[in-house]
């Protein structure tokens, strides 16, 4: 959070100090007009926010295929045998090592 903050602090007084008035022009047109702050300031969010929008199929993308490995874990799962209820010998999912301490990359 602190960083954050710094970061607000930094781009806000970068944009108070270059108030100088600049146009922009796309081919001949005037586009916008106004402190070349605000225009790179401006510049970087709209970049930042492309990137978001193009990223976001690739996010829908990752969550289905989440969501359908989850499914199909859920289903291997219920496949299982239940374990004997006569002594034999049961199927446990492997959650730790034969210790009973967890598993470590």
């Amino acid at each position: 959070m602190f960083w954050l903050l710094l970061w607000l602090v930094v781009i806000t007084v970068f944009a108070l100090s270059n108030l100088t008035t600049e146009t922009v022009k796309f081919w001949q047109w005037p586009v916008y007009t106004g402190p070349l702050g605000m225009i790179i300031v401006g510049a970087g969010v709209l970049g930042a926010l492309l990137t978001y929008v193009g990223s976001l199929a690739h996010h829908t993308h990752q969550m289905r295929q989440i969501r359908a490995l989850r499914e199909s874990v859920r289903a291997h799962e219920a496949r299982e045998v239940p374990p004997s209820l006569g002594g034999g010998a049961s199927v446990t999912p492997m959650t730790g090592s034969p210790a009973g301490e967890p598993r470590r990359p």
